[in-house]
């Protein structure tokens, strides 16, 4: 056993990430504070949050004293209990999947990479056969009680934003809204799933009555690629290009146009 993995069992992987947590580095520091200013377009004092697979909330970091009221949702205990060490009753943590019904729902737990646990087979079968993640195991299961965006808005109120990070299960999720909301975003995975973010964006056009405009960050950086919003047949267009296929996975965004 290597000295890195010794400590992993020694503390606890979740002792450590908490303990790194409130020890940033400069760059980290700097990669926070930007994101702070990227949301900062959608969420002001007041603003609802809903962060649909959070995980261990590096997107709720940059906004946790912005008076934001933030609602997070995570399926993974282990993840559930660093939200609640780290952040407490400074924000609404729950401990549900969302999809499409109330109902209960396998998820395939990633044992070495948790961040990869999905409720979506298929995305599974086409990441490992891609070789994209060619050396994560999906060797658990567990149940998971399931809630929907409908439930969360009645429960909680309009979101201002919602942010969607759920490993190929998006259209299952957007299933579960019954109608507009003011900026949304959701993970996409290419070349392996443009169906599946092709089905997402035609879902939200007839949801939002074509009154909906589209951008695009690519990986993890908070930094539009376009610098002005565009049409569902252009995002269509745009997400068939080898360009765009090329980015290998980031976040479209969706906004309600008015």
């Amino acid at each position: 056993m290597n000295i890195k993995n010794l400590i992993k069992n020694v503390f606890g992987i979740n002792n450590i990430k908490f303990i790194k947590s409130w020890l940033r580095s400069s760059k980290e520091k700097i990669l926070i504070e930007k994101r702070r200013k990227f949301y900062s377009q959608f969420l002001k004092p007041d603003s609802v949050f809903f962060d649909i697979g959070a995980n261990y909330g590096n997107r709720i970091e940059p906004l946790i004293n912005e008076k934001i009221k933030i609602i997070a949702i995570e399926p993974q205990i282990e993840c559930i209990r660093y939200l609640r060490k780290k952040y407490g009753k400074k924000i609404t943590i729950l401990q549900n999947g969302v999809g499409k019904n109330m109902e209960t729902k396998l998820m395939y737990i990633s044992t070495n990479a948790n961040i990869l646990s999905s409720f979506s087979k298929e995305w599974i079968d086409s990441t490992k056969h891609s070789g994209r993640f060619k050396k994560s195991n999906w060797n658990k299961t567990r149940n998971i009680e399931m809630i929907t965006l409908d439930y969360l808005i009645s429960t909680y109120g309009n979101p201002d934003f919602i942010k969607i990070d759920v490993e190929g299960f998006e259209l299952e999720v957007l299933k579960g809204l019954s109608q507009s909301v003011n900026v949304l975003s959701l993970e996409y995975t290419v070349p392996e799933r443009i169906d599946a973010l092709m089905d997402c964006l035609c879902y939200l056009n007839k949801l939002y009555n074509s009154n909906i405009l589209f951008n695009y960050c690519i990986t993890e950086s908070t930094e539009f690629s376009l610098p002005n919003w565009i049409n569902y047949n252009e995002i269509i267009k745009l997400v068939n290009t080898n360009a765009f296929l090329n980015t290998q996975f980031g976040d479209v965004y969706a906004k309600f146009n008015g």
